[in-house]
Parts: structure tokens; C-alpha cells; sequence
């Protein structure tokens, strides 16, 4: 599923695992090119990222040796990174420190882009014949959608969703394997097949795999709740749920019905997992902390990690399951912590038992392909006010490189951008990851609505959702919930948008 509205958790996520960058969109035109800069050339150049520890590790040591007399400074994005407004504070931060290069989330690039603060890479990419059709298309397309149609920074890596199974259980129960290409409806087809035994959603995460919980299809690792799934499939359709420009939200409708009517059904009769509590709750989870032991840390409820502990036989989710399940011998630390306790103690990750593959993503027959699921975690992108643009030009080039995605490819868990090097997977499907069109109408409209809208409206919605999963209101009466106080909703963002 698409991060939630794209948010800071995938992105941050993905900098504590691969130590990657950038992305940017529709700022400063590059129509003039700029010259080029020598290995002897001497020059400046300053950089924003994580932190400078992780910077030199993974690019600076490297473009120093390239360059032995460019001065490299870097400063720390981390509070910018942090900050409860991510885009805000990144704006602010660019302003103070000027940086000349910067990594940036899709999000942040997608701002920046628009208010003019980063640089039009077209002309220096025509220059100096900098070849993108090594790149995967959706990589391009996205940061192009993102940047207004302009392409004002690169990524080398990218994430994207796949369908996760369980070789094994689908024999046992004599189901066949799902395929590329296949619709929700046939998916959700497949997971019916499956007897439905419900686990408890308060399982401690050192009994998860204890009982005897099996389910169709389990939700994502970072799903937070039940109207996300809801929320993608529509998408898939071409569903959109709210017209900023007509002012309307467009809920309580026969094609929205089926799918709301489709994932309750699931939900209730236990083929679909469904959400532990807000957040993932539970009785503990999965946490992974952030670059150099930092504050950021990412807790998964047990709920949402049936697949991993072989209790349910497919899951859509982004390469990171891979790794956690034992792809390329990444380790990742985890822990376990009681729900409002401060203890923590080592647990053994599940999953390295499970005979799994996976396939594309599901989609619909009417846009077969697209996909809301791609998102851009490490974006390097040029500021718009940089006095040193070859130097800038060619950390760019470096970082989005051949040579650096090549050796990435045999250390790296994350997807590299350049198809050549498509991550080593065991054998696995890992081309599901790679066959993916982005969703350019999801987009639109996520880009065209109020602040903070989307997010209230899902959670309103998922408090509806639940009703009609408990059993306290049906379908219907939940649509029209939806419907009412969705409008309200979006008719307050916009005025308040207006007053601004």
C-alpha cells in the first residue's frame, strides 16, 4: 500500500536501513548549462544529510578520492528530518545552511519543487548525455509527476509493493500459487480459500507463531488501519474519494460499496488480518531504531507480522519483509517491549523458515500495472541558489551513478533505481518489484487536496470501518457516515486553506 499520504515513516525507514538519497520537483530552470569541473579542479561543496558520519561512509569518502580538492562540508538534516513538519522544516533549513546539494523525501522534493527552491536538472542532463534510460521508467515518471513535469533530482533507489505467499501453505491446502497480474477480487478470491482460524490481536510478539492463527491475507508491516486496504484497492479502480476543485467528496457509491463490502466480509469472516490497534499496538512489536542508535524507531504489532511467523498466506508489502525474512543475510535488530513497560530483551526475527515468493502487486484489468505503491525513499536534489553547480552536478552523477548502484547491488537491501543492477534475491520473483506504472490520477488528487485533510478523512473513516467490522452499524450506514462527515471535512480544510 502507498506509505500513509506518503509519509515520513517509510522514508525515514529506508535512511536507517540503506544510507541513500534525495528528490525534488519544479524549482529553478538548469536552461543555461554550467561548466564542467576537473579531478583538479579545486571547489566547495556543501551537503545536506542524515548525518555526516553516515554521508562519508556511503558517498564521501568515495567523491573525495574523485575529487581530492572539492571541500566537502556537511551538515545534519536529522532535526529537519524529525521535526513534526518535515516539509517545513526542510524549507527552513535550506534557507539557513544553503546547502548546494541536499537528500531529500518525495514529499519535501515535491514542495521545494513547486515553491522554486531546487534545480532544473534537464539542461545539465542533456549536457553531459547523463543516461536516464538506465533507470527504471516509474523511477523517472515519479520524480517528474512529483516535480510538475520537470525532473529536479534523482533517486537511486526506489521502494514499491509486491504480493508476498506462502509456498507452503498454499500446497497444503491445495491452492494454486497467485500470479502476476492478477485483480484484488481475484486475490481476495484466493484468500477466502483458506480455512480462517482468527489469532488474538494482543499476542506478545514472542508468541506470535504460538497459536494456531491462519489467515488468507495479512496486512502490511506499517498498516495503521483498516481503511488502508480499503483505501488501495480503490485507488487500483481509478476510485478517488474527494474533488477539491468541485468541493465534494464522492464516498457513498455502488463502487466504493464493493470494495468496502468486500474487505469487511474479510475482516469478518478472518481471512483478512486485521489491525492489533492504532499504530499496531499489541502487546509489543518489531522496533527498529534509527541511524546511530537515534530517537526514530519503528514498532510493528505482532497482528501485522502473521506472514512472517508462516500464519498466513499472502501479504502485500515492500522489500524491506524481504530482508527481515532472511534475503542477502541482513540482519536486522529487533526487540521486544512490553506495551507501556520499559523493558526490552533480543528476539529472533520469524521468518527465516518460510518457503515464500512473490508477485506483483495487485491491480485493476482497467489500468493493469498502475499502482500507488512506488514511492522515492532517497532523493538528491540540487538547491536552486547554489553557487557551486558543477561541483553539485557531479555529486549527483556519483551518487546516482553506474559504479555506485553496481556495488550497492551486492550489499544493499534496497531496490536500486538502475535496472542492471536489480538486487540479488535468491531466486525470488524480485522483478514483482520492478513492473509497477505509477498511479499519475492517485497522485493529483493526493497533491490537489487541502492539508492534513487526507489524513483526518482516513481516520475518520477507519472508525467507521470498524464499526461495520464489529457489527455495530452495517455497510451501509457506514458509507453514508463516511459520506456526511467527509464533506464536512473537506469543506472546513478548504475554507481554512482559503483563510490562510
Amino acid at each position: 500500500m502507498r506509505r500513509n499520504r506518503r509519509g515520513l515513516a517509510t522514508s525515514l525507514l529506508a535512511l536507517s536501513l540503506t544510507l541513500t538519497a534525495c528528490t525534488s520537483g519544479g524549482g529553478k530552470e538548469g536552461s543555461a548549462a554550467f561548466g564542467s569541473l576537473d579531478r583538479e579542479d579545486k571547489g566547495t561543496l556543501k551537503v545536506g544529510y542524515f548525518n555526516e558520519e553516515a554521508f562519508y561512509m556511503q558517498y564521501g569518502n568515495a567523491f573525495q578520492a574523485m575529487f581530492p580538492n572539492v571541500e566537502l562540508e556537511v551538515v545534519s538534516t536529522e532535526e529537519a528530518m524529525s521535526a513534526d513538519d518535515p516539509v517545513a522544516a526542510m524549507e527552513s533549513f535550506i534557507e539557513e545552511q544553503q546547502p548546494d546539494a541536499v537528500l531529500l523525501t518525495e514529499d519535501q522534493y515535491a514542495e521545494l519543487a513547486k515553491d522554486g527552491k531546487l534545480y532544473d536538472l534537464d539542461a545539465a542532463v542533456k549536457q553531459d548525455s547523463f543516461d536516464l534510460d538506465s533507470f527504471l521508467p516509474s523511477v523517472i515518471d515519479l520524480l517528474k509527476a512529483r516535480g510538475g513535469g520537470k525532473l529536479y533530482g534523482l533517486s537511486p533507489t526506489f521502494s514499491s509493493q509486491a504480493l508476498y505467499y506462502n509456498k507452503d501453505l498454499f500446497d497444503k491446502y491445495g491452492v494454486p500459487y497467485p500470479t502476476d497480474g492478477m485483480s484484488w477480487e481475484e486475490v481476495m478470491q484466493l484468500a477466502a480459500r483458506f480455512p480462517a482460524k482468527k489469532g488474538s490481536d494482543n499476542v506478545s510478539m514472542d508468541k506470535v507463531g504460538a497459536d494456531d492463527a491462519l489467515y488468507g491475507l495479512s496486512l502490511p508491516m506499517q498498516t495503521q488501519d483498516s481503511f488502508e486496504l480499503i483505501r488501495e484497492i480503490g485507488e487500483a479502480k481509478g476510485l478517488l474519494y474527494a474533488d477539491s476543485e468541485a468541493k465534494t467528496v464522492s464516498f457513498d457509491t455502488p463502487e466504493w460499496k464493493a470494495v468496502v463490502q468486500s474487505v469487511v466480509d474479510g475482516y469478518k469472516s478472518g481471512s483478512i488480518s486485521t489491525v492489533a490497534s492504532q499504530g499496531g499496538g499489541g502487546q509489543g512489536g518489531l522496533m527498529i531504531r534509527g541511524m546511530g542508535g537515534g530517537k526514530t524507531t519503528f514498532s510493528f504489532g505482532p497482528a501485522t507480522m502473521r506472514f512472517m511467523s508462516g500464519q498466513a498466506a499472502m501479504t502485500v508489502d515492500g522489500p524491506m519483509l524481504m530482508n527481515m525474512m532472511g534475503i542477502k543475510g541482513v540482519k536486522m535488530a529487533t526487540a521486544t517491549k512490553a506495551a507501556g513497560s520499559g523493558e526490552g530483551g533480543s528476539v529472533k526475527a520469524p521468518g527465516q523458515d518460510v518457503n515464500w515468493d512473490l508477485v506483483t502487486i495487485p491491480t485493476d484489468p482497467s489500468q493493469q500495472g498502475v499502482t500507488g505503491s512506488m514511492s522515492l525513499d532517497t532523493i538528491f536534489a540540487i538547491n536552486a541558489s547554489s553557487e557551486n553547480l558543477p561541483a553539485a552536478w557531479e555529486f549527483l552523477k556519483y551518487a546516482n551513478g553506474e559504479q555506485l548502484a553496481k556495488t550497492s547491488s551486492k550489499s544493499s537491501p534496497a531496490l536500486s533505481a538502475r535496472t542492471a543492477y536489480k538486487n540479488e534475491a535468491d531466486g525470488k520473483n524480485i522483478d514483482a518489484f520492478y513492473n509497477e506504472k505509477i498511479n499519475e490520477q492517485a497522485l493529483l488528487q493526493e497533491e490537489s487536496l487541502p492539508d492534513g485533510f487526507a489524513a483526518s478523512f482516513e481516520e475518520m473513516a477507519a472508525g467507521q470501518i470498524n464499526q461495520a467490522v464489529q457489527g455495530t452499524q452495517s455497510v451501509d450506514d457506514a458509507l453514508k457516515a463516511i459520506q456526511s462527515q467527509g464533506q464536512d471535512l473537506l469543506t472546513k480544510a478548504l475554507a481554512d486553506e482559503a483563510a490562510e
